[in-house]
């Protein structure tokens, strides 16, 4: 027994010596780059310091499972010890421990110049690498921090060497023998402790592993990525950049796209573009749209609704009341007949409609480890005195919204793990009513003007619908649409009752659709045509048929409130600059429509169709058979995805 107990005091002792050096490295960017910390913002720092040492913990959990399981392990099955093996594992783990070591202590000038934690674009250097190197040796800034860096893995490679010699020479040395019982015990502890570190690795208990979403804490760009560990970064940006759903599409030449979508955004605007032709962005003035006279700030709340179709709706056709509450306030609002989700997933939902940006495909552009910067609604809010706050159901790392949030714009994040446990019904946290009634008690305390998004779930499977609701013998499916109704019409009446209803804009979407009903082709309608209503007593009441989606929402809201600002999204405001086309996307296939005529496209594949709307979805038999409006159809559908690929990959999605 006294041979595994050694064998353990080593390993953990390794384990902790790793941590060690990493939370070292850690406090010496934040004195080496302590300028960089917003000192106005008032933000703790001990957050970074616990929370990167959650994250270290999980890149050095990678590797000790190689000794947690051969030395430890090693000991429970078998009488003896192979100095080889002793040797050849510890040699594995100061190596892999001297890469970890090298990327952190590399991470500290890495962000002094690029203001990020390393990551994959390294790896786009191997053609330059020459050239790298030189540039590093030839810099003497850099010399300071290579040979301390350098001192720091001898050391720790120097300790941990010594350790284990003098570890398995008194193991060696140790002549008692090993009782099947003692054996028993040691095979149980090693179970243990091989969990725990494979828990290690995992990061958490909740629904999904830990992300670099772990380490965002506060408004603070410095301090959200001190917490972040390099070599975990590194890691998972790469195996990110080689998911299927993220490679390019090839539709056409970028730059080609780009200023034949600026060209078509410019026709009919006002808005003043930036001299780049390869930029969408633009200064939007206030104009005939605003309702609301200038210094006036009314509070903005977006309330994103789980799956809400249209063809939910009485209004669309529905031929029972399932939304009374969403029926009765179309009426009464300024309501949009053709709107449309840019996707079929709740990332992409928020994504678009906050940032005005397509999305493609089954690709989630908040998950990168990697958090891309983009200037949105949230940004010109914050930017006009408004308090910023998100309100979600589940865990915040769920789809990484808690760091990509943060980073762009949003000052309060309030998800699962700030509610009560009582409170948590399912896998996706708490329901509408608990979500709607928390954001209430906030925005009555909360400092005005406010700009508050609510993502509900209630109406996303598995369905809880609450006892106390009477679901006029629904089934669930059914029940939990009116279910989710009815706790809106408990948040809006709410807002009057707490005196903030009059000066509140209240826009009501979805975040996608859900199928009803027999799908009219390969892409059903009712998964992407969803409701848009914005409601003000100052805005009043008008359809707008123009097709629409996601992506405009921010040039319609900013143009209703008088608010002069930036766009560079592909948003219009189709208010007083209408279009005849909308484009979006599901998992497989890109989409584009008008009022007569439906273009799929596969892009990973030869498949393309064409659908005559006006005749029940009568596919075509080509392009020529539907005329020029098809032609312009794939034309804007290519051209889109294309430009948004283009802006994304030379990060021309803020300013």
């Amino acid at each position: 027994m006294n041979k595994f107990i050694k064998t353990f005091k080593f390993v953990l002792t390794t384990h902790l010596a790793a941590l060690f050096v990493l939370s070292v490295l850690r406090l010496a960017q934040y004195f080496y780059l302590h300028d960089f910390v917003d000192a106005a913002a008032n933000n703790p720092v001990w957050p970074a310091f616990v929370r990167g040492l959650w994250l270290d913990n999980v890149a050095v959990c990678y590797v000790m499972i190689v000794p947690y399981v051969l030395l430890l392990f090693v000991s429970s099955v078998i009488p003896f010890f192979n100095k080889i093996v002793w040797r050849v594992v510890t040699a594995i783990v100061v190596a892999a421990f001297s890469i970890e070591i090298s990327l952190q202590a590399a991470n500290i000038q890495y962000f002094k110049y690029f203001s990020n934690v390393i990551n994959s674009s390294i790896f786009e250097w191997k053609e330059e690498a020459g050239t790298a190197v030189m540039m590093i040796f030839e810099e003497p800034s850099y010399w300071v921090l290579i040979i301390c860096g350098l001192a720091l893995i001898a050391l720790f490679a120097v300790f941990i060497w010594k350790r284990m010699e003098k570890t398995l020479a008194e193991i060696l040395s140790d002549k008692t023998r090993m009782t099947h019982v003692d054996r028993i015990k040691i095979l149980l502890f090693s179970a243990i402790v091989i969990g725990l570190c494979a828990f290690g690795i995992r990061g958490r208990m909740g629904y999904n592993p830990i992300r670099v979403s772990a380490a965002y804490y506060c408004d603070d760009y410095f301090l959200n990525r001190l917490g972040v560990n390099a070599s975990f970064n590194l890691l998972n940006t790469y195996i990110d950049g080689n998911r299927r759903e993220n490679s390019g599409l090839n539709l056409m030449d970028g730059p080609t796209a780009v200023r034949e979508y600026r060209r078509e955004l410019q026709s009919g605007s006002s808005d003043v573009f930036v001299v780049d032709s390869l930029s969408f962005q633009r200064h939007c003035k206030r104009d005939s749209s605003a309702v609301f006279e200038v210094g006036e700030k009314p509070n903005v709340v977006i309330v994103l609704m789980e799956s809400m179709s249209a063809s939910l709706m009485q209004t669309f056709g529905r031929d029972v009341v399932m939304t009374p509450f969403l029926d009765s306030l179309w009426k009464e609002s300024l309501s949009f007949e053709n709107f449309y989700s840019v996707g079929n997933h709740t990332n992409q939902g928020i994504y678009s409609t906050l940032y005005g940006f397509p999305t493609v495909l089954s690709r989630n552009a908040m998950k990168g480890t990697d958090i891309p910067t983009y200037y949105g609604m949230p940004n010109v809010f914050s930017e006009n005195g408004y308090q910023t706050a998100f309100y979600m159901t589940h865990e915040s790392q769920y789809d990484n919204m808690n760091a990509f949030l943060r980073t762009n714009g949003f000052k309060h994040i309030r998800s699962q793990e700030d509610y009560p446990r009582d409170s948590i019904v399912n896998s996706f946290g708490v329901n509408d009513g608990f979500l709607l009634n928390y954001a209430l008690n906030e925005f009555e305390t909360m400092q005005q003007p406010f700009f508050s998004v609510l993502l509900t779930i209630s109406n996303h499977p598995p369905y809880v619908v609450p006892d106390w609701f009477e679901a006029h013998g629904w089934d669930s499916e059914y029940a939990i649409v009116l279910y989710a109704d009815y706790c809106l019409k408990q948040f809006f009446e709410g807002m009057k009752k707490r005196g903030l209803y009059d000066n509140t804009v209240f826009i009501f979407l979805a975040d996608h659709g859900k199928i009803v009903g027999r799908p009219e082709c390969e892409v059903a309608e009712s998964f992407n045509h969803v409701p848009l209503i914005i409601h003000s007593p100052r805005i009043g009441k008008r359809i707008v048929k123009t097709p629409c989606c996601q992506t405009d929402i921010q040039p319609i809201l900013m143009s209703l409130l008088g608010v002069e600002y930036d766009n560079l999204g592909f948003g219009r405001n189709v208010l007083n600059n209408p279009s005849s086309t909308v484009v979006y996307s599901t998992d497989n296939m890109l989409c584009a429509r008008d009022s007569s005529y439906l273009c799929l496209i596969d892009p990973r594949s030869d498949f393309r169709k064409i659908y005559d709307i006006r005749e029940n979805y009568k596919e075509l038999a080509s392009v020529n058979e539907g005329g020029d409006p098809c032609l312009t159809l794939d034309s804007l559908l290519r051209r889109r995805f294309a430009a948004y690929e283009y802006l994304v990959s030379q990060k021309k999605t803020t300013k």
